[in-house]
């Protein structure tokens, strides 16, 4: 059996924080490379639009603790791979077998409800050009601080042909370009009126490097490294993923209009609550989140090791494109 990479970063801290801006929910999350877990912490709020919950029972503006905290002991991300973002193995070049959820990469469900008129829930607003690690901004943004790596071989890293490392270079490299997310769809086992069959639910995957040319697959960066360090060859995938490089847009005269269905991630069903403030029926929706290092993208290869990782998402109640 073909050991693992031992390419891993590890979960410092788990924090959820919505802030009300119109109808968008952000969370956020960091991941580090040290293996202790103290000093986990979970806060939310999310306004009066929309609200969250863990478990589809108590839903709450301001959630007061993550069951991440009792999971999270221990869990790392290690490079796994994935074609439909919900069925994950380990490795990318090395298919070793299954990967466990919140010990190989991070898995969490999420209830959304709200009792306003849209009921379309996007994720939007990747403000990650130009960030730095330990940068705060409103939106979704997936950045790392790098590492410092020094190559021991020569490999070809590309896309350009003349891109090519050699050994003793010195570079710095980010796990943020090898991260994948994926939003899965999930019927709500707690609504009665969510009647849908499993083909009408969503499954959106998302490459934040949005660099399609490095993105799965591809002859270099970590697939030479790869053969020139252990000098045995890999086929190269025949089925590609279908990864979005992209987010939704907004209408700029209508924040609550999609100019298009990019990452529309879930609708919430009629549930037969009623919101008593507004006296208007709640509408909810169940997500699975799941955060990865992709092991066949072209930059998951030993320089990525202990990076640490800053993560947010926004989520946003809209009205889908025609």
């Amino acid at each position: 059996m073909r050991s693992m990479k031992k390419i891993y970063i590890s979960l410092l801290s788990f924090t959820l924080v919505t802030l009300l801006f119109t109808t968008a929910t952000f969370a956020f999350f960091s991941v580090a490379h040290t293996s202790s877990i103290d000093g986990l912490s979970f806060a939310a709020s999310s306004g009066d639009e929309l609200e969250l919950s863990f478990d589809g029972i108590e839903y709450y503006n301001i959630l007061p603790s993550s069951p991440l905290e009792k999971s999270a002991d221990g869990i790392k991300l290690y490079d796994v791979t994935s074609l439909d973002g919900i069925n994950f193995q380990t490795g990318g070049l090395r298919v070793v077998g299954e990967a466990i959820p919140n010990e190989y990469y991070l898995s969490f469900d999420l209830w959304i409800r709200t009792s306003q008129a849209e009921h379309d829930i996007f994720l939007i607003n990747d403000v990650s050009k130009g960030m730095k690690f330990g940068d705060k901004r409103d939106g979704t943004y997936f950045i790392s601080k790098g590492v410092t790596w020094r190559s021991p071989l020569t490999f070809f890293n590309g896309p350009s042909i003349n891109d090519v490392v050699r050994q003793g270079d010195i570079g710095i490299y980010y796990a943020s370009e090898a991260l994948r997310l994926s939003i899965i769809e999930l019927k709500d086992e707690n609504n009665l009126n969510d009647l849908r069959d499993e083909a009408d639910l969503r499954v959106f995957m998302y490459d934040p490097s949005r660099n399609p040319y490095r993105g799965y697959g591809a002859t270099f960066g970590q697939f030479s490294y790869y053969f020139q360090k252990t000098m045995v060859y890999v086929d190269l995938p025949k089925e590609i993923p279908n990864v979005s490089f992209r987010l939704s847009e907004m209408d700029p005269n209508n924040p609550y209009q999609a100019l298009d269905n990019e990452s529309l991630v879930a609708t919430l069903q009629p549930s037969g609550l009623i919101e008593p403030k507004k006296n208007k029926e709640y509408y909810s929706g169940k997500i699975r989140v799941n955060v990865w290092i992709e092991g066949w993208d072209a930059d998951a290869f030993d320089a990525l090791d202990q990076d640490l990782i800053q993560i947010q998402l926004q989520f946003k109640a809209a009205r889908r494109a025609e």
